[in-house]
């Protein structure tokens, strides 16, 4: 080959090598312009969005539609503090009815039970006061039949054993 083709071949070397460093480092710029081209997508996208934001509140504070909708929810929780004020009263009411029917029937049935056992009481009166007028009539008859008869009673007898049953019985009172 002569000096002139070398010369020739050098010097499309060193342009193609040129081209290549040129070529690397705009890419890496293109590379570079491209994510900064992504950011500024995204922070123009969330501008967009509070805009719209922005401009729905100016709308919904300025327009009829805003207002009745701001009056009605205020309505609305107005009328919950109110039914929730009633309903607490109302249970509240009911708690107070249902503890007075509880003492009612509790002095209820303090008032059976307190009749049950002056009924109680009044039979067992009832029946010793029958016993004693058994006894009375059996010892009257037992005093007439020894007076007929003359014979007197003994210590220990039957009458002297009712006479002491009584006599306990009493005592027990």
């Amino acid at each position: 080959m002569n000096v002139a083709e070398w010369i020739l071949v050098i010097m499309l070397s060193c342009a193609l090598l040129i081209f290549l460093v040129v070529g690397i480092l705009l890419l890496v710029k293109l590379i570079h312009l491209v994510n900064e081209a992504g950011k500024i997508v995204a922070t123009g996208q969330g501008i967009a969005a509070k805009a719209d934001d922005i401009v729905d509140n100016v709308k919904g504070m300025t327009s009829v539609g805003g207002i009745v909708k701001t009056f009605a929810n205020r309505v609305v929780e107005n009328q919950e503090r109110r039914y929730a004020a009633e309903d607490a009263e109302r249970e509240a009411k009911e708690k107070a009815a249902a503890e007075a029917a509880n003492a009612t029937e509790r002095a209820a049935e303090a008032a059976y039970e307190e009749a049950a056992v002056r009924e109680a009481i009044r039979r067992t009166e009832a029946s010793r006061a029958s016993a004693t007028t058994a006894t009375a009539k059996s010892t009257s008859m037992t005093k007439s039949s020894s007076a007929k008869t003359g014979a007197k009673s003994k210590p220990g007898t039957r009458r002297t054993s009712i006479k002491n049953k009584i006599a306990s019985k009493r005592g027990k009172k």
